[in-house]
């Protein structure tokens, strides 16, 4: 399986002088290949008759050129741009790196193309220049490395060598293997340069194992100070809590405007890049500590199911307020399921991500019907409602949780499909669920232990 591992880069002043020249380079290339591909296409619909013509968008009558596919490939631009300025300050690898990227850009717009023609997508356009004088990604496949004594040395091209005030090494983070790299990224990220390290550490996804009860489940709704909450077929629940996330966001939100005061609309420092990276970490941080504990408890519990409900655009589309939307769309819930995603196979756990429609109105003790998004049955009533915050009440006057309600309903949504037994999932695992506060309850000797449980046979 390849993993990517983002490390922050710590040069000296010769080195970091000689990355951001090539992050130029590269910048400047990806520029050129852009006018390259573009110049070719445009001059191909000047000699179509019917290129140019007129089309409407939504109320308005536009005119242009029409929506074709742009044949220019790898193999091409490598050719037409090999003698470039540009090309040849880099090395010849990392170049070719930056037009495959290019090319790969261009196949994707080809793709949406056509998607367009069936009315599945918005009108797509060509690829866009980069800002001129920016930086972009140099990236080198293994065989630019030359490996020496614990170090990388990148392959440098003949224009730029001459140059060079000191040598150029690259040092891997020591829990990885050197045999495992297979490409190295150097990127500019908000005023600081960081390195990648794509590596193959040759474990394989798992797709049974023989410890974990694929009848069983964990199911998760999300939230905002709930971030998410989660039931078990087991007849458990428990609550991460969100309310240090929204905490996070709102301090950076507030610093953010004291500082911007007065100041354009689109004005930005170096303080203001400082202020992201540090908001941008903190986000990440707790998307790990949080995928991991979810990983963990699956582990320990022995559950091989793993339920995720979420609606596909509820965040761009939401409409709670001003104050509602600050507070709930900027919790990462979306980067936490692409997480989880990388991390269920590597130990033989089953995710599936459904939609949530009504399952905070439906009644689970009661069993109300749960109809899909856009598909609910005239006359269709809840049997139980939400008392107060956090609190619903079922049509026998029982008290839950509300959140614990949603959760539950996601997994009956899927227990047919999945084959689960929701046998132990009554009123008491749904009633007082444990709060967890993922930075703080997510200590060493605890993943220490649900990583022995990966290996250990089911009792």
């Amino acid at each position: 399986m390849y993993k990517t591992i983002p490390i922050r880069a710590t040069f000296s002043d010769e080195e970091n002088a000689f990355w951001l020249f090539q992050c130029e380079q590269a910048n400047s290339l990806w520029n050129c290949a852009i006018y390259y591909s573009k110049h070719k296409h445009y001059s191909w619909l000047e000699q179509q008759s019917e290129a140019f013509t007129t089309y409407w968008r939504g109320d308005e009558l536009r005119y242009g050129w029409k929506t074709y596919k742009c044949t220019v490939k790898y193999a091409e631009l490598c050719k037409s741009l090999k003698d470039n300025p540009h090309y040849k300050a880099m090395a010849a690898q990392s170049a070719q790196q930056t037009l495959k990227t290019v090319a790969e850009s261009i196949a994707s717009y080809n793709q949406l193309v056509g998607l367009y023609y069936k009315g599945q997508v918005d009108r797509p356009k060509l690829l866009r220049y980069r800002k001129k004088g920016g930086k972009t990604a140099v990236t080198f496949p293994r065989q630019a490395f030359t490996y020496k004594k614990g170090l990388f040395y990148p392959s440098i091209s003949k224009e730029s060598k001459p140059e060079l005030l000191t040598e150029i090494a690259l040092e891997p983070p020591d829990f990885i293997d050197t045999d495992w790299v297979k490409e190295v990224t150097v990127r500019p990220y908000l005023g600081e340069l960081w390195i990648d390290w794509v590596i193959d550490d040759g474990k394989q996804p798992v797709d049974l194992n023989p410890n974990l009860d694929y009848s069983q489940a964990w199911s998760f709704d999300h939230g905002g100070d709930n971030w998410l909450t989660g039931a078990s077929t087991h007849g458990k629940s428990l609550i991460i809590d969100g309310r240090k996330l929204k905490s996070l966001n709102q301090g950076y939100a507030r610093l953010v405007a004291k500082y911007k005061a007065g100041k354009p609309e689109f004005y930005w420092d170096a303080n203001l890049d400082r202020f992201q990276r540090k908001r941008n970490n903190q986000m990440r941080d707790g998307i790990n500590k949080a995928a991991r504990f979810i990983i963990n408890r699956c582990l320990n519990d022995r559950v091989g199911n793993l339920i995720i409900g979420w609606n596909e655009r509820q965040k761009d589309s939401s409409n709670m307020g001003k104050r509602g939307n600050q507070n709930f769309v900027v919790i990462p819930t979306k980067r936490l399921i692409e997480r989880l995603k990388q991390l269920c196979p590597e130990y033989g756990i089953k995710l599936t991500v459904t939609e949530e429609a009504y399952t905070s109105k439906a009644s689970y003790l009661d069993d109300d019907s749960l109809p899909s998004h856009g598909e609910k049955p005239k006359g269709w009533k809840p049997s139980g409602k939400r008392v107060r915050r956090g609190l619903y009440k079922t049509s026998f006057g029982y008290l839950i949780n509300a959140d614990c309600n949603g959760a539950a309903n996601i997994a009956r949504k899927v227990a047919r499909q999945l084959s689960l037994d929701l046998t132990k999932l009554g009123r008491g695992a749904l009633t007082l669920p444990h709060r967890y506060d993922i930075f703080k309850s997510l200590n060493r000797s605890y993943r220490t232990r649900s990583e022995k449980a990966r290996f250990q046979p089911a009792l």
